[in-house]
């Protein structure tokens, strides 16, 4: 008596062997012993993968990283960084000038920086993409147009400090002094304070301006009733006695260099005004009262200590300007550009180094929280994290006293110093390390210097490689690069937490790292890992369905180096950069194209396509010379053949023609197994005769129970003479003419063909 059993999807995955007497989870019903080249798509099936389309080599023939710079739904653009070059790519092609040559801009990283090239870390905010490595300063690239991009070192205009150094110091009294307040200065130390790492980065010079006042009656200049206002303070004006005509409340723009009138009072003789005005911006701003009308003789001959004047006074307090150090002269003395005004020229034991610089290293990890930017993680201070001021990502500096708005610095209360390597927002700020995973918050409020709440979470550690998020969850590489795992808020233990995602495919990790991830959400939510040997590995993972399924991808001749998602125009798009032979290329996935044309299928790699007047001669394959490539014509599957002087020759013409290096698809099944009456049948001799795939828009193909005797599907064609078959869905019974009775009976389908093949459920015909 024969036995159907229906296997309805492979939601499980590939697993690993490990898993195969595990008969008893779910996964098991709906796993595969072997998914290569064949992706399971959210709904369950599988399919084999499109192929991905060639765009370009490298710039230099160099070993490249993909960055997503995704300023909305319709314009993106993916950036290719190679030591010294960026180069970018939109729909699917690269960017060029009007004669046809890829537009490419200057970076500052060497080849040094592209041994890991995880290391490079990124965020976004509109038309600037801020990047950070730790051995570099901040740097940004920003999009002024199509072909004007520009890579420059961040101009951050303050902060954050490093006071270590004045405390460590505080014996020796040091004193610096500038030359000047504002401009070109030189700073010159009494102490050997200065060494070359300085240069580039900023200094902080704090001084005490005291209260100022003023008595006068106002002149047109203004120069005996002027003064110096702090930051975020304010200046008062008071009239006094008996006077009429008017008098201007003026300040000094630094920019435009000249005065500007912020309000003008007039007078009656016999009333007098006060009021105030508030110095809003980050420096030092000068006030003056001017009058060329300000009468106070109305009371000639009578009591002088009536007559009218005007008083104008600031309050004093701390003080700091910035200097960024341009040049290094001597262990005591630099030059720099004042980046914010100075108070004066005398000598101050008051000043901080930045907390960044070629010795203490630069930030590895960058985000975005709250409005501010977030930097976090140098060698010098691993644990630490630094957030501009809101709304103002150029500057991390403080006030004095501080405010709300200020830029925030922490560092997490864990006992070991691990790095933290990345920074997720979400309601809380997720920042993880190598060794742990803590959420950061205002408890409550809003973050400020005041209210920094640092909770860990799990004790994991996460590796160099950029995490993705899906949905609410955080997908992460584990700190040693062989494990992927998951982080979400979990009410029951009010906390976050996750799982081992890849504990049922073990043996698609062990003894190898993961080097690049990336998340293509549309149209299958598929995370993409790339190991460290050039196999792509995917996840289909849509955790709310309690799917997450592995598959492994190949590409004929190459590796996979790096990959990178971005949106397209109906779903999300897949670039790599693959190594064939030395050499560096970029290519795109295709994606599976709606259309059921046979003609319109794209199932090769490293490929190109033709479309145009019939031709029997396919050019442009020098970057596959020599190789052995697989061919669909018109629809029609062509005799694979080698590539030489960059062409291959059809015999026939054809109107649309797609060549490209073959795919190798194949499922395998995991051991048959049923329950009978008496027990399992898995240790049991059994035999499948007959198989009834269901299938969707499929054509080509092989099945069978082994590798060397597997048997062509055979298709039903309606079409006319010269008409490819169409692609073809539904249930196909077919029989395995080399079936016999086994103890383990796996089936195997296999596309070798650049055809597409799903497979939604098959069920075979047990015969115990």
């Amino acid at each position: 008596m024969a036995l159907y059993q229906l296997k309805s999807s492979f939601a499980g995955g590939e697993l690993s062997p490990s898993m195969y007497g595990r008969t008893d989870i779910a996964k098991y019903d709906s796993g595969a012993a072997v998914l290569r080249n064949f992706l399971v798509l959210r709904y369950g099936g599988a399919a084999n993968r499109p192929g991905f389309k060639f765009i370009a080599q490298t710039y230099n023939n160099k070993k490249a990283v993909l960055i997503p710079f995704v300023y909305s739904a319709d314009q993106n653009y993916n950036v290719e960084i190679t030591a010294g070059r960026c180069r970018f790519y939109k729909d699917g092609d690269i960017v060029k000038y009007d004669n046809g040559t890829p537009y490419s801009i200057e970076n500052f990283f060497e080849d040094k920086d592209l041994e890991n090239p995880a290391k490079i870390k990124y965020t976004q905010s509109a038309d600037v993409l801020f990047i950070v490595h730790p051995e570099h300063s901040p740097m940004t690239l920003t999009r002024y147009g199509e072909l004007d991009w520009r890579f420059e070192k961040m101009d951050i205009t303050g902060g954050p400090f490093d006071d270590a150094f004045n405390l460590r110091k505080a014996s020796d009294k040091v004193d610096i002094s500038a030359s000047a307040v504002s401009g070109d200065v030189t700073i010159t130390a009494t102490s050997n304070i200065f060494s070359q790492n300085d240069v580039g980065s900023l200094l902080a010079i704090t001084q005490f301006i005291p209260t100022d006042y003023k008595k006068a009656v106002p002149n047109s200049s203004g120069s005996n009733l002027q003064v110096d206002v702090l930051p975020k303070s304010s200046v008062y004006i008071e009239s006094f006695g008996f006077w009429d005509g008017n008098f201007s409340l003026e300040k000094y723009d630094t920019a435009s260099e000249k005065w500007t009138n912020i309000r003008t009072q007039s007078g009656n003789r016999s009333q007098n005004y006060n009021f105030t005005e508030e110095n809003a911006s980050e420096s030092i701003v000068s006030y003056r009262v001017t009058s060329t009308e300000f009468n106070t003789g109305v009371w000639s001959g009578e009591n002088e200590k009536q007559r009218g004047y005007i008083t104008i006074q600031s309050i004093g307090g701390d003080y700091t300007g910035y200097v960024l150090i341009t040049e290094y002269i001597s262990s005591s003395v630099v030059k720099g550009k004042v980046k914010k005004q100075l108070a004066s020229t005398s000598s101050t034991k008051d000043f901080s180094f930045a907390a960044w610089n070629g010795e203490k290293g630069y930030p590895a990890a960058a985000g975005f929280y709250e409005d501010r930017l977030v930097f976090a993680g140098s060698k010098g201070m691993p644990q630490t994290f630094w957030t501009s001021k809101i709304g103002d990502y150029y500057n991390f500096g403080v006030n004095i006293p501080l405010l709300d708005e200020d830029a925030v610095t922490g560092t997490l209360n864990g006992g070991q110093m691990n790095g933290i390597k990345a920074i997720i927002a979400f309601g809380e700020m997720i920042l993880l390390t190598s060794g742990g995973e803590y959420k950061v918050s205002g408890g409550g409020k809003p973050l400020t210097g005041s209210n920094i709440l640092s909770q860990p979470q799990e004790y994991r550690g996460v590796s160099d490689v950029n995490p993705v998020t899906v949905g609410s969850r955080i997908v992460y590489v584990q700190q040693q690069g062989n494990i992927i795992r998951d982080l979400a808020y979990s009410y029951d233990v009010d906390k976050y937490t996750g799982d081992d995602l890849n504990l049922l495919a073990a043996h698609l990790f062990e003894g190898h790292k993961i080097i690049s991830m990336t998340y293509q959400q549309i149209p299958n939510s598929i995370i993409w890992c790339v190991r460290d040997d050039g196999l792509l590995l995917g996840l289909t993972y849509l955790k709310e369905q309690d799917i997450y399924a592995w598959h492994q991808h190949t590409i004929a001749n190459g590796r996979f180096v790096n990959v990178c998602s971005i949106s397209g125009k109906t779903e999300d798009v897949l670039y790599a950069v693959i190594e064939r032979d030395g050499k560096y290329y970029v290519e795109i996935m295709s994606n599976r194209d709606k259309s059921t044309n046979v003609k319109d299928q794209f199932f090769v790699d490293s490929g190109i396509t033709y479309e145009g007047e019939p031709t029997d001669e396919i050019s442009g394959l020098e970057h596959l010379e020599g190789y052995t490539v697989a061919i669909l014509a018109d629809g029609n599957v062509l005799p694979q053949q080698t590539v030489e002087n960059g062409k291959v020759l059809l015999g026939n013409k054809y109107k649309k023609v797609h060549v490209g290096l073959p795919i190798d698809a194949e499922i395998k099944t995991l051991p048959i197994d049923f329950t009978a009456q008496d027990g399992t049948y898995l240790s049991r001799k059994k035999r499948i005769a007959t198989v009834t795939l269901l299938l969707k828009d499929s054509r080509g193909g092989l099945f069978g129970m082994k590798e060397n005797e597997l048997n062509e599907f055979k298709w039903r064609s309606n079409e006319a003479y010269g008409e490819p078959i169409s692609l073809q869905t539904g249930k196909f019974k077919v029989t395995i003419k080399s079936a016999t009775y086994d103890e383990t009976q796996q089936i195997i389908i296999k596309q070798p063909d650049p055809l597409p093949m799903t497979v939604l459920s098959l069920i075979p015909e047990i015969e115990g």
